[in-house]
């Protein structure tokens, strides 16, 4: 088994690496977050002082963060410290071009990177259920491979190019999120016209109108009242920029994408950034009802 070195422990990555740990493979472990070292080391992981000590000797390089901005920051901190032939993975939500001029960077000095941003939330971390979806040399996929197959259920090659499993992740989660608003604003109305929502719902997920918002959102924590995906507005909000950025640098225009993220901006200034992401419905009915 490699020897890996994990860098960002919170919501996502600090399940992933107790799933290796549990596993039988060797973690040395960072985080800004001392408190998140030490629950890590209680499970069995080694404790970096700093990203760079985390590197060091490493054969595997797993990075969990909030975006491109502190996975740049974290290249520039451990460029110098990491070994030639060490494969760096980076499972952060970020941009194909962030991946790809990192890959640029460390291949310089004979380190090799690969993207492999998740999807599943952070029950799905907890779960060892989580999507991987990975770009980069194939030779690279297939030696990480049993890495990812001890936190996730759905393990994709989506393409050769390092930045092609952001590619897919950004997508994704455009679809995610267009899905909820879409969704929560035909349960709206349909309460409007007085039908019972949670036979709505199950109208929806027995025909083609069905989605992961009607299947799982809407009866499990909107319906339910629990509002708590563990996924804030303000990374909602985050991810969607970076998918109009994403469509800035492919001189697409994204004519629904761009009015999706508009909307989840409203939400998030109406809910505040802390809100789960599920309170977009509240937002619509909020919009859609008249008083």
């Amino acid at each position: 088994m490699p020897q890996v070195g994990f860098i960002g422990l919170g919501d996502m990555g600090g399940p992933i690496a107790t799933h290796l740990i549990d596993a039988g493979i060797d973690v040395t472990a960072f985080d800004l977050e001392r408190e998140r070292i030490e629950a890590l080391v209680d499970a069995g992981a080694t404790p970096a002082d700093s990203a760079s000590d985390a590197v060091r000797s490493a054969d595997v390089v797993i990075l969990s963060l909030p975006g491109p901005d502190a996975v740049n920051a974290v290249v520039d901190e451990i460029e110098s410290a990491i070994e030639s032939e060490t494969i760096l993975v980076d499972t952060t939500t970020s941009t194909p071009l962030t991946t790809e001029r990192i890959a640029e960077r460390l291949n310089a000095r004979g380190a090799d990177v690969i993207g492999a941003p998740i999807s599943g939330g952070k029950m799905g971390a907890q779960d060892g259920t989580l999507s991987v979806m990975v770009g980069g040399d194939r030779s690279l996929f297939e030696a990480c491979r049993p890495l990812f197959e001890t936190f996730a259920t759905d393990v994709f090659y989506v393409g050769a190019g390092p930045g092609d499993g952001h590619t897919a992740k950004l997508l994704n989660n455009y679809l995610s999120y267009t899905t909820l608003l879409a969704t929560s604003e035909a349960v709206v109305l349909g309460d409007i016209a007085g039908l019972n929502r949670e036979l709505l719902v199950d109208v929806f997920n027995a025909s083609t109108g069905r989605s992961s918002a009607s299947e799982e959102k809407l009866p499990e924590q909107i319906l339910s009242g629990d509002y708590d995906t563990g996924f804030p507005l303000d990374l909602t909000e985050k991810d969607l920029r970076l998918f109009t950025q994403f469509g800035e640098e492919c001189d697409a225009p994204l004519m629904l994408g761009s009015v999706v993220r508009y909307l989840v901006g409203y939400a998030r200034s109406h809910q505040g950034d802390d809100a789960d992401m599920t309170r977009v419905y509240d937002f619509v009915e909020a919009m859609m009802v008249r008083k």
